[in-house]
């Protein structure tokens, strides 16, 4: 705490700094991240025992915030000459309880209510489409972390801090979607100041929510303010599945609408496009409900174990999951598989998934 208050102090002689945090890609402010990112996934009382990817170099460690909902924490540090704070999500990590954040795959509107516990009624807004809708496992993770995360953002800008990174790897990537949305969201509403900036850096992130969602998202961080990066390899960018029927179509698409064409069409044609239509249409939507049913409903049954006292909504009749914001590709090539194994049968599931693989690759970007 002493550390804490000292670094806000420092903060407190810059307020007449501009904005620091600049937009675009920038390769060693992601390094750095990455650095930030591996320590998340590490009890702070063994960060001298594992030495798998180097100590961050800008940044002082300053507060790990209580554990809540999944096993979920998140970390502040702050920069060591500059007025810039850095807010890392920790990803999955190995126990049954952060597993489970990542199988709770249903889906939820972007902007609605959430009764997380008997004293804890969640209002939110993550994007301005009706239509837009998010992970609920993710999404129930950043509830729980955005009001400690609130609380220290609010003491920073006290102490002259107005420039913000958010990061994550992997499932920390996934809830720092949510938590960019929701903190700008914020912002629009007046409940944090204008002058606030983020800069977000997903790394390893998977696809957040559906499309909606993610052109609200790419809308909100134009201008180059928020980043995915991926390493080619990974298969984590590759989830959740996604299952795309004739209604996650925008309205004036003539797929979402076939069936009224399809009436006006002559016998017997008409008969030969129905039946073609039901083959195609049908198989994704019984596909759908059986998503929403098994990392829904009966996933919502183990999450209730988590969090006796959390009320299943009502979920979004959506599983469109996409790849979301502008991505950043770490090319996976022949030097790199000399070290890290491509076979299908390597048990080992996380060899391209690790900060010390994305590390690798980050190096080796112009």
């Amino acid at each position: 705490m002493k550390t804490f208050v000292a670094l806000l102090f420092l903060a407190f002689f810059s307020r007449g700094y501009c904005q620091i945090l600049k937009p675009g890609f920038d390769k060693a402010e992601y390094i750095e991240t990455l650095k930030i990112n591996h320590k998340a996934h590490i009890a702070v009382e063994k960060w001298g025992e594992i030495k798998t990817v180097p100590d961050p170099q800008q940044f002082d460690f300053v507060y790990r915030s209580p554990v809540v909902a999944f096993d979920n924490i998140w970390d502040l540090w702050i920069h060591k000459e500059k007025p810039v704070a850095l807010i890392a999500v920790q990803g999955s990590i190995q126990t049954e309880a952060s597993f489970l954040a990542n199988l709770y795959a249903a889906m939820l509107p972007a902007k609605g209510e959430l009764q997380l516990d008997d004293d804890f009624l969640f209002k939110y807004k993550l994007a301005e489409n009706p239509n837009a809708a998010v992970h609920a496992g993710w999404f129930v993770a950043m509830a729980y972390l955005s009001k400690t995360v609130k609380t220290k953002i609010d003491s920073c800008y006290k102490a002259g801090i107005k420039d913000f990174i958010l990061t994550g790897h992997s499932q920390g990537g996934g809830i720092t979607y949510l938590l960019n949305a929701h903190l700008e969201n914020l912002k629009l509403e007046k409940k944090l100041p204008q002058n606030i900036r983020f800069k977000t850096y997903c790394s390893a992130g998977p696809k957040p929510g559906n499309l909606f969602f993610a052109y609200d998202y790419e809308k909100m961080t134009e201008s180059d303010w928020a980043f995915n990066v991926v390493n080619t390899a990974d298969w984590v960018p590759d989830v959740p599945f996604s299952v795309q029927t004739i209604n996650d179509f925008t309205s004036v698409n003539p797929f979402r609408n076939a069936k009224s064409m399809i009436k006006k069409q002559k016998f017997p044609m008409n008969i030969v496009l129905k039946r073609a239509y039901n083959q195609l249409s049908k198989p994704s939507i019984k596909a759908q409900k059986s998503y929403e049913k098994y990392l829904g409903n009966i996933v919502s049954k183990a999450v209730k174990k988590q969090l006796p006292n959390f009320k299943a909504p009502k979920y979004y009749s959506s599983n469109y999951y996409v790849r979301t914001g502008r991505t950043i590709v770490l090319y996976a090539e022949e030097d790199y598989f000399k070290l890290y194994s491509n076979a299908a049968d390597n048990p080992d599931i996380w060899q391209h998934h690790l900060p010390k693989q994305y590390l690798f690759l980050a190096e080796k970007l112009e």
